[in-house]
């Protein structure tokens, strides 16, 4: 140990800064590397471009090619052939396996792994991404620049050994400063972090976050200047309300095509993931492939924003359908070209497609009406951008902010508020994730935005509501009703009318009520005459599915009854009823979900910390493990079996614990025992 004077010691402790402090300082180290960062990127992704296609490509291969008679045009073949080639390469020998695209690893690692990162590899990931985009296939730039700056935050957050909350805070304020610097936008960068990234927003986050990002867009515009990237555009002004119109209804068409986009995504990934193929080959397949495309259709190659800054700017004139055809050509070439090993990401695409529809969609309302009354092509086109991104990241506020940013054009921000709005909502009224959120519930990780909240306020009524309801018609006899509480063993029954509207509820006590009464009487005709809608109860409580397990909860609280008939909302139609032990089965689904999610987050801790594979299997009836012990199954050398759930319990297994049908097996094991243990669960 050092051993300074005395006035130096009682000097560095005066020095010390306060954890607020601190993290603020570490916040301007996070926004300065990753505004670094991004520029060396970005001139990275320039030098391939000039490397690959400008001299290799349009040089010498253009020179052989034309010697022969082949248009110039064709050398970007061979350049993206070359190209994905050398990223499967890089991904294959330094990367290796990777369960997540972009942006998607890098939410399950703050929500579950306290932003844990393997930063060591991001050095070859953007390598190969600079060579990706530099050599023309169909990514952008701007995951890999989430990526780089989420890194840097987990790099300092890590080596510092911060707690799991402040690594997230510094993986979060690395991805707004990548948004800032490669945007130039840095509001919309702090909006990326809190709705995507980090899920929540504090006072505490919110102060660290703007200042990485301020720094950040501060350091790059000092090499590229203040300028918006769709700078030059001329100023659209909203006309009159009557446009919004129009824009309604832009935002409920993208909101189609945003969940068919997802959809399409995630199957095209899921064919070509399994290709089995060597992925240096697989890749170059690929790229060839784009380059054919691109060949015809030069805008699909990269991100493609000259060609979006044409077509804000009018420079372009095409026929209506080409507009909607280069959208879902993009929407093909990117997904063939991540799947197959390009690395990039989906933003970039994503505002290519918004642009391309936007404008068409503008296009042809001005074919019909004139262009006073609807507004011009390049404003749709505008909101289309957000509209789009919005839809298929699930980032409405960071769509605005963007968009808002890249064109500094405020008179449109009512248009795109509606767009983006109209466009998000509907999306999500379709039951289709956001094309991150996507990803991981197909691995089984589902991630909950926000801070914790109480299991029953998280349920909804349609989670516990019994279907098809148990239904009775008003003019059903008395002795009907009987048979009826018989055949379905219920005690309470949905009274309907002929249009199947919810007329009543009728209990088996009130026909014992009913019994009683006229017990005494001699007069049996006036008890045969009787209906169902005679003895139920007109004055019944109603739910919808959509809301609230806790509103059902509150209201046979209040009423002391024992169950709610649940209405289609905006109709008197039942779709289903919700009884006490409905509740209970709903809360205990909802408890071994959380178990679930609990474990399925030390799963992925443990895989961040040891950087083996952690596997589940499961055990099927019949097959080579049901019924064997742990200790008789000839383990790969490299793997343990860590867990088992069954039936909702989590189980830690010894040598003597027998597999049985259904459960769920958790294995650590290396890379190169995955593919034998796939085989021994088959």
């Amino acid at each position: 140990m050092l051993n300074f004077p005395r006035w130096r010691r009682v000097r560095v402790r005066a020095w010390q800064p306060s954890e607020n402090t601190a993290l603020l300082l570490l916040s301007v180290l996070v926004g300065l590397s990753t505004g670094l960062g991004i520029v060396v990127f970005r001139a990275g992704i320039g030098f391939f471009h000039e490397w690959a296609v400008l001299r290799l490509g349009n040089t010498l291969i253009g020179d052989a090619l034309a010697a022969v008679g082949i248009p110039r045009a064709f050398s970007i073949i061979p350049v993206l052939t070359l190209a994905g080639f050398v990223v499967g390469w890089l991904m294959l020998r330094f990367v290796g396996t990777e369960k997540y695209h972009g942006v998607a690893g890098i939410m399950e690692a703050v929500a579950l792994s306290g932003g844990r990162l393997r930063y060591q590899k991001m050095p070859p990931k953007m390598l190969a991404s600079m060579l990706s985009i530099g050599a023309g296939a169909s990514v952008g730039p701007e995951d890999p620049s989430v990526q780089i700056g989420s890194n840097i935050g987990a790099f300092f957050g890590q080596r510092l050994r911060l707690s799991e909350e402040r690594v997230r805070l510094m993986v979060s304020a690395g991805a707004a400063s990548a948004i800032a610097a490669a945007f130039n936008a840095p509001i919309a960068g702090v909006f990326f972090a809190l709705e995507v990234i980090l899920g929540e927003f504090t006072t505490r986050s919110f102060g660290v976050v703007v200042l990485s990002a301020v720094i950040s867009a501060g350091f790059a515009r000092v090499f590229y200047g203040t300028n918006p990237i769709f700078d030059g555009l001329e100023s659209f002004v909203l006309g009159s309300p009557l446009q919004l119109v129009f824009y309604a209804i832009l935002g409920l068409g993208l909101a189609f095509f945003a969940v068919f986009a997802i959809r399409y995504h995630a199957w095209q990934s899921e064919k070509l993931h399994h290709i089995t193929l060597y992925r240096p080959f697989k890749t170059a397949l690929v790229g060839a492939l784009v380059g054919a495309v691109g060949v015809f259709f030069p805008p699909i190659l990269g991100a493609g924003e000259v060609f979006m800054h044409d077509v804000l700017t009018g420079h372009i004139a095409l026929e209506l359908g080409v507009f909607f055809f280069l959208a879902v050509l993009k929407l093909v070439m990117t997904t063939v070209s991540q799947g197959g090993g390009f690395v990039g990401g989906v933003f970039a695409p994503t505002l290519f497609m918004g642009i391309m529809l936007g404008y068409g969609y503008g296009l042809a309302t001005t074919a019909f009406l004139p262009v006073d009354v609807v507004g011009q092509p390049q404003a749709f086109a505008i909101a289309g951008m957000a509209g789009l991104l919005a839809g298929i990241v699930r980032a409405p506020i960071t769509a605005i902010m963007l968009v808002f940013e890249i064109t500094r054009d405020y008179a449109l921000i009512l248009p795109i508020m509606l767009t983006t709005v109209i466009c998000t909502t509907v999306a999500e009224q379709l039951g289709t994730a956001g094309i991150y959120m996507l990803s991981l519930l197909k691995q089984g990780v589902h991630l909950q935005q926000g801070r914790d909240i109480d299991l029953m306020q998280s349920l909804t009524v349609a989670e516990a509501m019994v279907t098809p309801p148990p239904l009775i018609h008003g003019s059903a006899s008395l002795t009907r009703l009987r048979d009826t509480f018989r055949e379905q063993h219920t005690r309470a029954l949905c009274v309907v009318n002929d249009a199947q509207e919810l007329c009543g509820i009728v209990t088996l006590s009130d026909l014992q009520r009913t019994f009683e009464k006229h017990l005494d009487n001699p007069d049996q005709n006036a008890l045969n005459m009787l209906t169902v809608s005679d003895i139920c109860q007109r004055d019944v409580v109603t739910l919808y599915p959509d809301d609230g397990l806790w509103t059902a909860i509150q209201l046979m609280g209040a009423r002391d009854i024992g169950r709610i008939p649940v209405l289609a909302r905006g109709t008197r139609h039942v779709v289903g009823i919700v009884r006490r032990q409905d509740i209970m089965h709903a809360y205990n689904v909802a408890m071994a979900r959380k178990a679930r999610d609990q474990h399925v987050a030390e799963r992925v801790r443990l895989q961040t910390l040891t950087g083996a594979h952690v596997l589940s299997f499961h055990v099927r009836k019949g097959s080579a493990q049901d019924g064997r012990t742990i200790a008789s199954i000839a383990w790969p050398p490299e793997a343990a079996v860590v867990s088992i759930e069954r039936k909702g319990r989590l189980i830690v297994p010894h040598g003597h614990t027998v597999l049985q049908d259904n459960d769920v097996v958790t294995v650590i094991a290396d890379p190169q025992s995955e593919l034998l243990l796939k085989q021994m669960f088959a």
